[in-house]
């Protein structure tokens, strides 16, 4: 695994709205303005706001139970990457140590970002796949153009 083209990941961010749905933030730092956006399900955003401590389920969410199972077998989340991005759709890698072997699984992003947060191992993301915040004047700049065109 070649990690000069990744970024480690130290924030997550989630964010609800009704009309543009769930959103994971990931970014290097808080101040960073590179920045990696993934649109989630309600499981998904629950499970990793339960992970940041944001809610308490009162019954095992889906990943709680598979790293019990995990955990038992004495298998250790080691990171996991975000690296791709096929037709719209983000791919990340889990990789684990099973007896000694580190062995990669294919996974949904928010899956990832979920048993990450819980094991407290690190998150890396390409650097193609992070997008840049707009400074103020860039908004201001595209908010005049959209002004000017007629439709």
């Amino acid at each position: 695994m070649d990690l000069k083209d990744f970024v480690e990941v130290k924030e997550v961010y989630i964010k609800t709205d009704r009309i543009q749905g769930n959103m994971v933030v990931l970014k290097e730092s808080e101040n960073d303005s590179n920045y990696f956006l993934m649109f989630v399900g309600d499981a998904e955003i629950t499970a990793i706001a339960k992970e940041k401590g944001l809610v308490e389920p009162k019954r095992p969410l889906t990943h709680d139970l598979y790293l019990s199972m995990l955990n038992r077998a004495d298998v250790v989340i080691e990171c996991i990457q975000i690296a791709e991005m096929h037709e719209n759709t983000y791919y990340a890698r889990v990789h684990a140590r099973i007896q000694g072997e580190v062995v990669e699984f294919d996974s949904r992003p928010s899956d990832a970002v979920a048993l990450a947060l819980n094991q407290k191992c690190p998150i890396w993301v390409h650097r193609k796949l992070l997008r840049r915040e707009l400074s103020p004047e860039e908004v201001q700049e595209y908010e005049m153009i959209v002004k000017t065109v007629k439709f």
